[in-house]
């Protein structure tokens, strides 16, 4: 599933509490800050390389790596583990 701001944050147990506007507000505060300041090194998108079926999955990061996308970013601080 792709996670953009309409979706923001479904599926984190420690967010349910979170309206929808919450969430929302939480996915814009979070994209201004990378439009602003940029990535924080200290915290990239995590991939795990062949996980499923052979496949890479992202672990951590999907709202910053759609934002990225968003901002046509045209690089973003990654790890990859195996």
């Amino acid at each position: 599933m792709r996670r953009d701001r309409d979706n923001a944050y479904g599926g984190h147990d420690e967010l349910t509490h979170l309206t929808k506007e919450q969430k929302e507000a939480k996915y814009d505060t979070l994209k201004e800050s990378i439009r602003h300041k940029g990535f924080n090194e200290e915290f990239p998108i995590i991939i795990k390389l062949r996980h499923a079926d052979g496949e890479d999955q992202i672990l951590q990061g999907h709202h910053r790596l759609n934002i990225a996308i968003e901002l046509e970013l045209s690089t973003v601080p990654v790890r990859f583990i195996t």
